[in-house]
């Protein structure tokens, strides 16, 4: 008979899988239909637009900006996701200013949820994930990640993914130290813990990490099943590093949503710039 303890981190693991088996069933089919929504209705545009007043105007008179469309459209797209992602930090920075506020009421009551429903088997499979988004295992899977990617002559990407994560580590440090926010009880945690609270590092440092690494396997050719799985792994260990320190107790729930939007501003940002550098005007 298999003891409880290794039933339940069966369960544990087998709820991760299902996890990110879902995230990629998501990714797979729905996703890609509708960036084939997207393409096709974007195709439709500009076969209307080329037809148009506006379109005969442009072909008569030639001129620089059609040659950096991609480029303008990769500043939009970086922009709008910078602001929608800076819209949510700002707010929860707000927020935490007051006892009475909504996020302030979420955060005790997801402590006190989670503090009753502790497993042994659970926390064994969070700790992994938090060593995981630890500053031990994103720095060694950047250098492992940047390494494969020199011996493949992919200078450009490797550069990118060093500095995107170191950047963002400096950011986040930074961000602590303009907000001081203090952590939870520590005498109720499962584990160790140091520094301010807000926003999560370790949500934060994921975010950028994982993210800039399914960013890269994105814009690899290949298998949309491929790229769709990496982007999947990538949403599954950013959700499960994000819950573990909820989970053990050193952090709030808003400090996690706070490093999941300070992340993604920051990513747009690194992103959008590598766009742009790599973009070659025709002509």
């Amino acid at each position: 008979m298999i003891a409880p303890s290794l039933l339940h981190l069966a369960m544990a693991l087998a709820g991760a899988v299902g996890l990110f088996l879902l995230l990629w069933g998501i990714c797979l089919v729905p996703l890609a239909h509708l960036v084939q929504v997207v393409q096709a209705g974007g195709r439709r545009g500009a076969a209307w637009l080329l037809r148009s007043g506006v379109g005969r105007w442009a072909a008569a008179h030639p001129g620089p900006l059609g040659a950096y469309g991609p480029a303008l459209l990769v500043i939009g797209a970086g922009g709008l996701a910078a602001l929608a992602a800076g819209d949510l930090f700002v707010e929860l920075a707000e927020q935490l200013r007051l006892s009475t506020s909504s996020a302030w009421r979420v955060d005790r009551a997801v402590q006190a949820w989670v503090g009753e429903g502790r497993r042994p088997a659970l926390t064994l499979l969070l700790r992994a994930a938090t060593w995981a988004g630890g500053t031990t295992g994103l720095t060694a899977l950047v250098a492992l990640v940047a390494a494969l990617l020199l011996a493949r002559r992919e200078r450009g990407a490797a550069l990118f993914l060093v500095l995107t994560s170191g950047a963002g580590a400096l950011l986040n440090v930074g961000l602590k130290l303009v907000f001081r926010r203090a952590r939870p009880d520590l005498d109720l945690a499962l584990a160790e813990a140091d520094g301010f609270s807000f926003p999560s590092g370790h949500a934060m440092g994921s975010f950028v990490v994982f993210g800039a690494l399914a960013y890269l396997a994105l814009r690899r050719r290949g298998p949309w099943a491929g790229r769709s799985a990496g982007l999947a792994l990538a949403i599954t260990a950013v959700l499960l590093v994000g819950l573990s320190r909820v989970y053990l107790g050193v952090h709030w729930a808003s400090d996690v949503a706070g490093g999941w939007s300070a992340g993604a501003v920051w990513l747009a940002a690194a992103v959008t710039t590598h766009e742009l550098l790599a973009f070659r005007a025709p002509g």
